[in-house]
């Protein structure tokens, strides 16, 4: 059953996908929600902070907690890490460089996703992402016009842009849906990395939040077949695997 701030998470869990609480609103006081569950507040905190650390709920303190996504089944694969933070905390050398990156006019789909305002343009940036200096990933980006204007005049060689916009302006990547899936090069992939156009090649998409559900970026990703892996531990009790079609979520 676990403690009880963790039977209380679970609760607000099923509310949020049941969307008693939906995403984008705030949930009731911290003493409404004590109340409701008849516990003391710092239980009632320890169990919006379970929320708060695998990025379903809003960090900033003395206000209200914002539902940001639908839970995630599967939290401790959904925090936060760019490529770079991933290659970093493995001890190697990540890499790369902008091939193109230009303003273009926003889609529906980037409209809806990333929040935009009518007539807003988007920074489209197609990046070739290295480890140790050998080329395995073909990024595709795009962010929203207060994000690019702060990505667009960064060095095409800039290892990190998620650190950079940490570190320079203070914009933070707290929480990202990711959607992975199997698919074959194009012709552009062909030309960037080191495989033909119908080679298998590893997708990841994803759309990137800040602590308040602020989205920043919608990526797609292609890695080289044998460049990584996903390793999903499941049990009995704990299956952290959750199947989606790729027209339904988060890009559907």
């Amino acid at each position: 059953m676990g403690t009880r701030y963790e039977q209380i998470a679970r609760e607000l869990r099923e509310d949020i996908r049941s969307e008693r609480f939906a995403v984008g609103a705030p949930l009731p006081s911290e003493k409404e929600l004590s109340e409701r569950f008849h516990v003391a507040p710092g239980t009632m905190r320890q169990a919006l902070n379970v929320l708060v650390d695998e990025g379903t709920l809003s960090s900033k303190r003395g206000a209200r907690k914002v539902v940001l996504r639908m839970p995630a089944r599967f939290p401790e694969i959904s925090k936060f890490r760019s490529f770079a933070q991933w290659a970093y905390g493995r001890g190697r050398t990540p890499g790369g460089h902008v091939i193109h990156q230009e303003w273009v006019v926003q889609t529906e789909q980037d409209a809806r996703l990333l929040r935009l305002a009518e007539g807003e343009k988007v920074l489209k940036v197609l990046r070739v992402r290295t480890i140790d200096g050998s080329p395995i990933m073909l990024e595709r980006t795009r962010y929203p016009a207060w994000v690019g204007a702060k990505v667009e005049p960064m060095d095409p060689s800039c290892p990190s842009v998620t650190n950079e916009l940490a570190s320079r302006h203070n914009v933070h990547f707290f929480a990202a849906d990711n959607v992975f899936s199997a698919a074959k090069a194009g012709e552009v992939d062909a030309k960037w990395l080191p495989l033909d156009a119908g080679d298998p090649v590893l997708v990841h998409r994803r759309l990137s939040r800040d602590a308040k559900g602020t989205p920043l970026e919608m990526s797609e990703d292609r890695y080289i077949a044998d460049a990584l892996s996903l390793a999903v531990p499941t049990s009995g009790k704990n299956n952290v695997l959750s199947w989606t079609t790729l027209n339904r979520f988060p890009w559907g």
